[in-house]
């Protein structure tokens, strides 16, 4: 019986051939269609591929690899000379709910904070303050609430999340300590396959060390980045991500 590809198979092979010719870029045409159709047809569709079968699907090999070079070339992008970094804006935290003794507490101790720090700073009209020695205390108390009260307004300020999917070991401790600012999530390629899907602000794939069932299983997320390197090209590709955001 003659087999012929349907409409879905043709499509879930030239998106295998895209994240092939990403990784291997000088595969000739047969050892590509050959991989693709191993990777996503099953068995028992699966031809012998053949001269005649590789000219067939040369206008389809012909649109992966170009599809693919273009993804590389806007991974590989260098990063620009001069960055004008622009702090974005914090937006206003949500509103506190007052659902328990411990959030009416917090609520409070803010608003007992803000009106201290009102009055400590409000101009008193007095024609010779005692200097703090002879009062018998310093200012450094009010810097340090200052900054406590700082402390908490920044801690409510959300961060991107990250997922991170083949790093391992020292390589994800140098990259939390690059990036501080990100709340990252780090798996490994087995674990990607064996959970559930993680959804994330962005979603990075350290393509060296991952096979294609795990970018199969993530190519349709949003914001989706491919890193074709080690620890040094998801630094770059961190900074380019996040410093579009900002601007």
């Amino acid at each position: 019986m003659r087999i012929v590809w349907t409409k879905e198979e043709k499509r879930a092979l030239r998106d295998c051939m895209i994240d092939i010719c990403f990784v291997t870029p000088t595969m000739s045409n047969k050892g590509l269609l050959r991989h693709a159709q191993e990777e996503v047809i099953p068995y028992e569709r699966r031809h012998i591929i053949t001269d005649q079968r590789v000219f067939t699907y040369k206008a389809m090999m012909a649109e992966a690899r170009k599809m693919a070079e273009e993804h590389r070339n806007k991974v590989n992008a260098p990063a620009p000379k001069k960055i004008e970094i622009v702090v974005p804006v914090a937006p206003e935290p949500p509103p506190l709910k007052i659902d328990t003794l411990g959030n009416l507490f917090e609520l409070l101790v803010d608003a007992i904070t803000d009106r201290v720090l009102e009055k400590l700073k409000a101009p008193v009209e007095t024609p010779e303050p005692a200097p703090a020695a002879e009062q018998g205390f310093g200012t450094e108390w009010l810097d340090e609430l200052e900054k406590l009260t700082i402390r908490r307004k920044e801690a409510r300020v959300r961060r991107s999340t990250v997922l991170v999917v083949g790093l391992n070991g020292s390589q994800v401790d140098t990259i939390k300590t690059h990036r501080p600012d990100l709340d990252f999530t780090f798996v490994t390629a087995e674990q990607a396959l064996s959970h559930y899907t993680f959804h994330k602000d962005h979603t990075i794939l350290m393509t060296k060390f991952i096979n294609h069932s795990v970018q199969a299983k993530y190519r349709k997320h949003g914001n989706l980045h491919y890193c074709n390197g080690g620890v040094s090209d998801l630094k770059h590709i961190l900074q380019v991500i996040f410093h579009k955001e900002a601007a």
